[in-house]
């Protein structure tokens, strides 16, 4: 698939507007900004016309709360499972945009047509999306019941402050040098930023029902579980999205190994595929606990003091957050 590959880079659709702090490019859809790099028009179309598949996977997720180091878990657990077609970027690993793409920046900049594509040359194969929309904001017309989901939780403290280097450093921001983060928290804290409201995000996720997705349909994990307990994380994803294909302990064992930041980070330099981020610059620290570094006492407070509000007492440090089982170490 390398002839629709991003790593040339992106477009932005014009009119693009600024964030009035923080100069961030963005283009305004159902009431929330979003990148500049996506077209509203097209996300409208899918929105419109898209029914997914039942061998479609989406990691859902609002943004940098541990996407790629989910796609890294999914697509290895894929691969050990299937056997995909030796040409294929599932059977090499890639995890870059070829291989997992995100829906409307794939239709957005290449056309429809190679969205068409993807899914024709995946048929009969599970095939992995990824998604930062609300769940209000799906861009589908229906999705099949046997179509499934994984949602990743992250601290938001830890959100905040990955989302803050990333919004400086992506080249189709436009983000103003130096930019403090205290005045992008107060972005983070308003829900001023890309897909909405990060707690709101959540919280819709928690409810899929209302909008055409059955609460089975969706495996919930907390970043900090893919992080910290890696092996007890792939077990569950493995029983989620391969019920009937037992894997043996020791492939995934291997799989939970693999997806070590470092080792990420040096697969992803050497051979990075369709991976179309530069490692050095998008996988910064890979900790649970970066934010203690780059938030004030009372910046971090505020944090916790909204997602009490929001998500209830407790809730932003417990592994059962909305439910959430304990995953042993």
């Amino acid at each position: 698939m390398s002839g629709r590959t991003l790593r040339e880079g992106m477009r932005n659709f014009e009119p693009v507007e600024r964030l009035p702090v923080g100069g961030y490019l963005h283009r305004m859809w159902r009431d929330k900004p979003h990148p500049p790099f996506v077209d509203p028009a097209v996300a409208d179309e899918l929105r419109a016309t898209w029914c997914t598949d039942p061998e479609d996977v989406f990691i859902s997720t609002h943004q940098k709360v541990g996407t790629h180091l989910t796609k890294k878990f999914v697509v290895e657990l894929l691969r050990a499972g299937h056997d995909y077609p030796a040409e294929t970027g599932m059977a090499a690993g890639d995890i870059g945009h070829d291989t997992v793409p995100w829906p409307e920046v794939l239709a957005s900049q290449h056309g429809r047509q190679a969205m068409d594509a993807f899914r024709a040359e995946g048929a009969g194969w599970p095939r992995v999306w990824y998604l930062h929309t609300a769940i209000e904001d799906l861009t589908m017309r229906e999705v099949h019941p046997q179509s499934k989901f994984i949602y990743i939780i992250r601290d938001p403290r830890s959100a905040l402050v990955s989302q803050y280097f990333f919004y400086q450093r992506h080249p189709n921001l436009g983000a103003t040098p130096d930019f403090p983060i205290e005045q992008f928290a107060e972005l983070f804290l308003g829900g001023g930023l890309f897909f909405g409201d990060y707690h709101d995000h959540a919280l819709g996720w928690m409810n899929p029902a209302p909008h055409g997705i059955a609460p089975k349909q969706v495996l919930y994990l907390r970043y900090e579980d893919l992080v910290e307990r890696k092996l007890a994380a792939v077990k569950r994803l493995a029983a989620f999205l391969m019920p009937d294909r037992p894997l043996p302990e020791e492939r995934l064992i291997a799989i939970a190994a693999g997806t070590d930041f470092e080792s990420m980070k040096q697969e992803m330099k050497v051979n990075p595929r369709s991976f179309h981020f530069n490692p050095d610059v998008f996988f910064r620290q890979g900790r649970t606990d970066g934010w203690s570094d780059q938030l004030t006492q009372d910046l971090a407070k505020r944090v916790v003091e909204k997602s009490e509000a929001k998500w209830g007492p407790g809730q932003i440090s417990s592994p059962n957050f909305t439910g959430l089982p304990t995953l042993e170490p």
